[in-house]
């Protein structure tokens, strides 16, 4: 068996890497994921590797690397965050993957970016094992329950039986919410339609503040959140006078919603006033739980912890850097929405 790892060209392998992604990782690639993805970026052009078995003449795998522009501190940095690894179950040993990933780490070894970061899943953590790279930090999800109509079917099948200890469960769990003071100047309220430079005046504000952020351009919300593939995101925005203050990216799937994206002004009550009205939000559309990923550095654990969401479970989160480049000892200001896809 022989691998061979080449860079691949974007348009060129544009069907070879789809059709590698299909079969070895997600059923969701397709062209309009392809195109969003790998040649929308707003942050640069993305990088994607290709392992072929050369004695067959055929695609085992790939892997990305996905251009993002970071404040960090009072600086800006460009730098990669890795992804859509995949390889062929047929060649699931670790030196194909090793060589494959050390392709993607290479990027930042020859000085193109300062550094690479990664939320890899279990299986990838043995191949950076391999590569003797270690965790920097933990990405938690911190989730709350907003209703407990599920949970009471589980246990009661007769159907009034159960609408009647759902309402009272509901109610209940409402009620034990811990109301935060609410700022009364502050308007909430859904957008609609795209950001404007309002949302890039914000991110140069304040963006600087949080350690390492991604730069939330409103050219790149508006890709990574209102254009997104196949996943529909909504907006809620708090604003004092029209002026923006704070915004939250969400989610839904079924029953169950996801904010991927909380940012804004260092207050602690305007950001308080977002998260509340949202959970009422999700909980009047009839939301069983939602879920607030994010990393362990992040400056909102106490205050969602503070209105009940509890960390659920934690994975692990890569950085690797040049031997110039010390990242540890950093503040991050990363989400479920600074990820690759």
């Amino acid at each position: 068996m022989a691998i061979a790892i080449r860079e691949a060209d974007i348009e060129s392998d544009r069907l070879l890497l789809m059709d590698a992604l299909f079969h070895y990782l997600t059923p969701l690639s397709d062209g309009p994921r392809f195109d969003w993805l790998y040649r929308n970026n707003p942050h640069g052009q993305v990088r994607a590797w290709i392992a072929m078995d050369r004695d067959r003449d055929v695609i085992v795998g790939s892997a990305a690397a996905f251009p993002r522009r970071l404040y960090v501190g009072d600086g800006e940095e460009f730098v990669w965050v890795l992804g859509d690894f995949c390889i062929n179950d047929r060649y699931r040993s670790l030196g194909p993957a090793l060589q494959l990933q050390r392709a993607c780490l290479s990027e930042v070894d020859s000085g193109t970016a300062a550094f690479c970061y990664d939320f890899p899943s279990p299986s990838m953590m043995a191949v950076y094992r391999r590569l003797y790279i270690s965790p920097l930090a933990q990405m938690l999800r911190l989730a709350k329950p907003l209703r407990v109509d599920g949970k009471i079917r589980e246990y009661f099948k007769t159907p009034i039986v159960a609408q009647g200890l759902s309402a009272a469960g509901n109610l209940l769990l409402a009620l034990t919410d811990r109301t935060p003071k609410e700022c009364e100047s502050v308007a909430i309220g859904l957008q609609q339609g795209s950001c404007g430079e309002e949302f890039s005046a914000l991110a140069r504000q304040v963006g600087g503040c949080y350690g390492v952020c991604v730069q939330r351009s409103a050219e790149y919300l508006n890709w990574r959140y209102l254009a997104h593939a196949y996943r529909r995101y909504e907006l809620l925005t708090a604003r004092r006078d029209g002026e923006l203050l704070a915004y939250a990216f969400f989610s839904q799937n079924g029953v169950d919603a996801t904010v991927a994206d909380l940012f804004g002004l260092q207050d602690i009550t305007v950001v308080s006033t977002l998260v509340r009205r949202l959970i009422v939000l999700l909980r009047e559309r009839g939301m069983m739980s939602v879920s607030a990923p994010m990393i362990e550095s992040h400056p909102w654990i106490p205050l969602l912890r503070s209105q009940g969401f509890i960390v659920r479970e934690a994975r692990p989160m890569i950085v690797y850097s040049s031997k110039t480049r010390r990242c540890d000892g950093m503040n991050w200001f990363f989400m479920q929405g600074d990820r690759d896809s």
